[in-house]
């Protein structure tokens, strides 16, 4: 293998664990279990890290196109509400409703829009 394919195969099974620890914190409740939360979210840095890196060294072997950005610009955008709303369902303030709802949508299309950007690096456009 590959150092991008073991690199696109550790961002899959992060999102993976991302997304089974979130589903175990809802279902036990808040408070959040303090394991469980911390795995959640030093998993989500760890990938958004690795990312991170992923595109620095795509961009240093070519320059991105247009498209490429604007995959990367997205990725990064959902990235961003994904954490927000996660942080704000975390706080013990009353949230409204659609920030859980978001929090519960927005893996699914943070998820695609990753594998779109990471499809579109590895392919060169």
């Amino acid at each position: 293998m590959s150092t991008w394919q073991l690199r696109v195969a550790g961002v899959v099974l992060s999102f993976i664990l991302i997304i089974l620890s979130g589903i175990w914190l809802s279902h036990l409740g808040k408070p959040y279990n303090t394991g469980v939360f911390a795995v959640h979210k030093a998993v989500g840095v760890a990938v958004g890290i690795l990312l991170g890196v992923m595109v620095h060294q795509a961009r240093q072997t070519t320059p991105l196109d247009a498209v490429q950005i604007a995959a990367v610009v997205i990725t990064v955008l959902s990235f961003i509400a994904l954490v927000a709303a996660g942080g704000l369902l975390s706080v013990d303030l009353k949230v409204p409703a659609f920030v859980r709802k978001l929090h519960q949508y927005l893996p699914v299309f943070t998820a695609l829009s990753t594998a779109g950007t990471l499809v579109l690096l590895l392919r060169g456009g």
